[in-house]
Formats: structure tokens, sequence, C-alpha cells
């Protein structure tokens, strides 16, 4: 670039007062072009920031414009399956684009999320996980192959199932208090079955146990249907089951139902009173929920708008009613509150989880 002199040089009085000004000049030019340099810089790049962000919006406008995919990390036929299909038929008639389901169980859920992690942040490949990877698992296993907090990002709930606590009919209880009087005369206390270590049944019961102060004996089975049958067949005393799998053997007079594990009564079985009501002791909201999970880095408003869709979805009448049927609800929510809802129930799972000393590889 030329050396363009000022004219305070051209007008001075003597030849080195000029000299002077010329080298003054000269000497600054450096710092007013890395000036002129540096102001170039900032221009381009918030040019490309708002270039990107305008591009960012206009995919957010138009998601979504090929098929989505929501990958359940467990068996076709689980409550996190059944939640996700009716979720992803539903989403199609909304989006009037297909929504996927795949099943990619394994690993105690980790095959299937850690799929998701690896995917791209663009809001097309989802994961449908039960509150257990979200809250529970991470304070169970030594080691996970990725952190549910840091690696994927929140959308929305799902749906949820509600915990009650049952009994045999034979046991001779009608409600918690006496339950709770029946623990305390046993030395031993009672026994209660769960479909696994680290499952939502075996910590509902174990905080109850710990609530009542009464003493109670794990006895862990390899699903719930097992366990439920033993419950039923008075060879266990209790169990805190999903109310999908009991509430067709409380209708039918197998199980007697002593309590929902939550503040407030269901709609599904309005008669069942809570677990305070019963027995005097709470442990708050004991359910088993589902949360749709992205991808870290996937934009705030792309998981919004995914959020609004699935809320549609799950809020509609048929889906509440379809589900009603099932003894399930439809949730939805924000990406926000999902966030919240996986950071109070990790706080509570993984003191009771430290409380009983529970660790597995």
């Amino acid at each position: 670039m030329p050396c363009v002199v000022r004219r305070s040089v051209l007008i001075a009085t003597s030849v080195e007062a000029a000299r002077q000004e010329l080298k003054n000049f000269c000497r600054n030019k450096g710092n007013f072009m890395k000036s002129i340099i540096r102001r170039c810089a900032f221009g381009l790049a918030a040019a490309i920031l708002a270039g990107a962000g305008a591009h960012a919006q206009e995919d957010t406008d138009a998601f979504p414009t090929k098929p989505v995919y929501v990958v359940v990390p467990y068996g076709a036929g689980s409550a996190a399956d059944t939640l996700a299909r009716t979720m992803a038929q539903k989403l199609s008639e909304i989006w009037n684009q297909s929504v996927i389901v795949e099943n990619k169980p394994g690993g105690v859920g980790t095959i299937g999320i850690n799929l998701v992690v690896r995917s791209p942040a663009d809001g097309y490949t989802l994961v449908s996980v039960p509150v257990s990877d979200l809250a529970v698992n991470p304070h169970l296993y030594r080691t996970r192959p990725f952190d549910v907090f840091k690696d994927l990002a929140p959308v929305s709930q799902v749906g949820a199932a509600l915990n009650v606590l049952v009994v045999s009919p034979a046991l001779g209880v009608k409600n918690g208090k006496e339950l709770i009087a029946l623990a305390k005369s046993k030395p031993d206390g009672l026994t209660y079955s769960s479909p696994g270590v680290g499952s939502q049944a075996h910590l509902a019961a174990a905080m109850f146990g710990l609530a009542a102060g009464i003493k109670m004996q794990h006895i862990p089975y390899n699903g719930v249907a097992a366990a439920l049958n033993d419950v039923v067949g008075g060879q266990v005393d209790i169990m805190f089951a999903q109310l999908p799998s009991a509430l067709p053997m409380i209708q039918a007079g197998r199980a007697q139902a002593l309590g929902m594990a939550s503040e407030r009564r269901s709609s599904l079985a309005p008669d069942i009173p809570t677990l305070e009501e019963s027995s005097g002791v709470s442990i708050g909201d004991a359910v088993s929920w589902s949360g749709l999970m992205a991808p870290a880095g996937t934009p705030l408003a792309l998981r919004e708008k995914i959020a609004a869709a699935v809320t549609q979805a799950m809020r509609s009448p048929d889906i509440q009613k379809r589900l009603a049927v099932m003894g399930t609800v439809g949730l939805g929510g924000t990406p926000q509150e999902l966030a919240k809802a996986m950071q109070d129930d990790s706080n509570r799972y993984g003191n009771v989880i430290k409380t009983l000393g529970i660790k597995l590889d």
C-alpha cells in the first residue's frame, strides 16, 4: 500500500520537522494496518456467524425434510418401545414425514444410546429412554461409555407409568399402615421382589423401607412377570409394580393394591389411594417415565420445535385414551422440564443407591 503523507508534512517550516513527521507516520503505519486487518477479521467472522445462524434457522424452520429415526435401546414390546412407537406414529401424522423406531437392545441400554451419542446433532436421530438410563444407571454402574448429562441433550418427556405397591390378598393386610405393623412384628421383616437390582421397583421398595423404618429383604428376578407372579402366589410379600402390569391382576382380585407411589391419585385408578394416604409414609413420585434425547450439540431451537410436536402428539385425546387402557399417560413438555426431571431423579436415586451401597460392573 503506498505511503500517503499527511498535509502537516508538506507545510512544515523546516526539512527536519518534515523528516520527523514522516518518520512518525511510517512508524505508526504498521499499527494502523494491524487495526484495519483486525477490524476486517472481526467483520468477516460476524458475517460468517450471521450466515450460519440464518442457515440454522432455515434448517429449524424446515425440519423435518427427511425421515426421523427414534432409537429404543431395548427390545420390542418393552414399555419404552410401546411409548416410542405410539409417539412416532402420531409425529408422522403431524410432520407428514416418516418417523421410524429402531430397536437397538444390549448392554443395559448402552448400545442404543451410544449409537445416538455418535450421531449428527441435526435432530434426525433421537433416542427414547426410560428414567433408569437417565437417572439411575449413571449411579449404579461403575463405568458407562457416555455421560447422559454431557453427551446427550434433553428434548421432551414422552410418557409415564405409575408404580403401585401390591401384595397378595392372602397376606391379610388392607392398607399401608397394617403392612408396616406386620413388618415390625416379624424379626426378619418383609420380602419384596423386583425385576432386577437397581430397577425402579427395587429402589422404590428400598425408599419405602427406609422411610417407614422397617426391615425388608430384596429378592431380584429376571423380569417383571416372574416377580409379580410370585407376589400374587404368596412366595414374596410385596412389590412396587408398574400400573400397566399390575392393574389387570388388581382388577381380577388376584393382587391387593395398597398405595400409589405418587403424590396424587391417578385418574387411571382413582380408587387406589396414594402411598402416603395408605401408610402415612411418602417416597414422592416414583414414576417410571421415559424421555426423548438428542445428541449433544443439537440446537435448542430445534429441540424446542421437536418438543412442541411431541407434546402435541402425547397430549392429544386419542393418544391419551389409547395409553390409558395400558395404565400409562402421555406427557410431552419442554427440554428444560426434562432436564429438571433428570436432575431431580438423579439426585434422589443417587442418594438411595449410595445409602444401599450398590455398585454394578
